[in-house]
């Protein structure tokens, strides 16, 4: 089965990657999920960026939106999901949400799916380790992840940081889990359990 899932920390920053991607939207419908990127006009421009960028790379399409229960129904007519960075918060409430987790699945068995930063980490089951380490939330706060990859992500490492280093190893003991570290210019092409 060829790969139809995609996680990177910036996806659009070396030239390598820039060209994998840009290779596989071609002429796609591509559905922008912007519910984490909402907080700052900061954001609202990368989005702006984002969807010319696409357009100008050869997508058909894009749609940019803020997935709820009343209009979640448009993610069953496109070519390619891509969830966009952000608020972790806002992406946690969106993957909780158990009419998103139906329509993403259903999505994979013919679409693609983007995710960058804390939206692919967030794709995996095992996410308390991220969100007690380096969100600092409560471990109590039961939330789960997508739960569609069997891997495990962590963006923007940097080798040479020896204290993430040591965190990461820590917390791959406490977790048994084995964390794969993405650097900035990393893309990694993977494909859904389902």
């Amino acid at each position: 089965m060829p790969f139809n899932v995609i996680v990177g920390a910036d996806l659009f920053v070396k030239k390598e990657v820039d060209r994998a991607i840009y290779s596989i939207i071609q002429k796609k419908d591509i559905i922008l999920v912007g519910n984490a990127n909402t907080l700052s006009t900061k954001s609202f421009r990368l989005q702006n960026e984002m969807e010319k960028k696409l357009k100008e790379k050869g997508a058909k399409s894009v749609i940019y939106t803020e997935l709820n229960a009343k209009n979640m129904a448009l993610l069953k007519k496109t070519d390619i999901i891509y969830i966009m960075d952000g608020d972790v918060s806002e992406l946690i409430k969106l993957y909780q949400n158990s009419l998103f987790i139906s329509l993403i699945k259903k999505h994979l068995r013919k679409g693609i799916l983007i995710a960058e930063k804390e939206a692919a980490i967030l794709l995996s089951k095992e996410v308390q380790w991220y969100l007690k380490y380096f969100l600092r939330r409560k471990e109590e706060e039961l939330f789960r992840g997508l739960g569609i990859l069997e891997e495990t992500f962590y963006m923007n490492y940097k080798p040479e940081k020896e204290s993430i280093n040591q965190r990461l190893h820590q917390i791959e003991k406490e977790y048994q889990i084995q964390i794969k570290r993405l650097r900035k210019q990393d893309c990694y092409f993977t494909t859904s359990i389902e």
